[in-house]
């Protein structure tokens, strides 16, 4: 029994496309008996793939893909304005439509961010209450994940716009990551309340004097790795580069790591007795391994991936669509902002 449809762009990332998009939907089939994915892209290469996969998937599995036509696709490199006008039958543009027409539950695109969120804002829109929506991404701490945002969607901030985003991110560390009373931070150049811009300031002092947030005031980009905060809030200029300097990192670390086993030959003898800890090290740094990124604050679930995303990385941002679904996690984030709302005019 199907209950759950998600739109899934065939056409979105930076490699192997549309081949690792139909993938992860097909694994996401194939883990979840009760999904059916709706791609957007080229037919005739979606069904070659699919045809070449057939012994791998059952027929009642290839079934559950409906492929909806469309050649024209939006490149990384693409202006979100000029595409808004130029590029209306991309298979962002169709994934969108068919979302708002409640013709699916979710839409998922490893694609152009931005113009993801562009054609989101125009034609699906934010909950009562959300001025804009941000884009929420796990990263792996020494503790447990935390979650940053945003990372990319909105580069200017008003203290207003950074309020909305530790009250979502704090409903969804508590309804998808399953953390209880999650504590909530602001990034800034000091722990102290005195430190920071003046966005950030202004938005300290009005967090430090809500109810229902576990605020814990100021952190520094140095403390994220340690899970000192369960939510970090930011502006998306100061996220995007921390999230992109911290797959750097994790990228460096992983090569520096065979670097030294290549320059030590006799450190290859006990890898079969590290392995295990390299293994679970690897895990725990890779992107795939948390899938999309949602875009917190939108009327309909939408999940952007990241743009190297391979087939199991789609698969986990299937994942986290279905998860914000069953959990009703839109409606929930709608009726807490407006509960926020009444209380700063009370």
């Amino acid at each position: 029994m199907i209950n759950m449809r998600i739109v899934v762009d065939a056409m979105g990332g930076d490699i192997n496309i549309p081949d690792i998009n139909i993938e992860g939907s097909l694994l996401a089939i194939k883990e979840y008996q009760d999904l059916k994915i709706i791609l957007v892209g080229p037919e005739k290469e979606i069904k070659k793939y699919i045809d070449k996969k057939k012994r791998r998937y059952s027929l009642k599995e290839v079934e559950k893909i409906e492929i909806i036509n469309t050649e024209e696709f939006i490149t990384m490199e693409e202006q979100p304005s000029k595409v808004l006008k130029t590029k209306k039958n991309s298979s962002v543009a169709i994934g969108i439509k068919i979302l708002k027409e409640n013709k699916a539950d979710a839409f998922v695109s490893a694609g152009n961010s931005g113009a993801v969120v562009a054609f989101s804002l125009v034609h699906i829109g934010t909950v009562k209450n959300v001025d804009r929506p941000a884009i929420a991404t796990v990263l792996p701490t020494i503790k447990s994940p935390c979650l940053l945002l945003d990372v990319g969607a909105n580069v200017d901030c008003k203290p207003k716009q950074l309020i909305d985003f530790a009250y979502m991110g704090k409903i969804y560390s508590e309804y998808v990551l399953n953390k209880k009373n999650p504590t909530v931070a602001l990034l800034s150049i000091g722990s102290e309340e005195s430190k920071g811009n003046n966005q950030i300031l202004e938005t300290y002092q009005i967090l430090k004097q809500y109810r229902g947030l576990n605020f814990i005031g100021n952190i520094e980009g140095k403390d994220i790795p340690f899970g000192v905060a369960d939510v970090v809030v930011t502006d998306g200029f100061v996220g995007n580069i921390i999230l992109k300097f911290g797959e750097g990192v994790a990228e460096m670390l992983l090569s520096l790591i065979k670097q030294s086993l290549k320059r030590h030959p006799f450190a290859w003898f006990s890898l079969p007795f590290v392995w295990n800890a390299i293994r679970d090290l690897r895990k725990k740094v890779d992107f795939t391994e948390y899938g999309g990124a949602p875009l917190l604050g939108l009327e309909k679930v939408c999940i952007i991936s990241h743009g190297r995303s391979n087939a199991k990385a789609i698969k986990n941002a299937i994942k986290v669509a279905k998860q914000m679904v069953e959990k009703n996690v839109n409606s929930i984030i709608s009726n807490s902002m407006e509960g926020i709302f009444y209380e700063e005019k009370s």
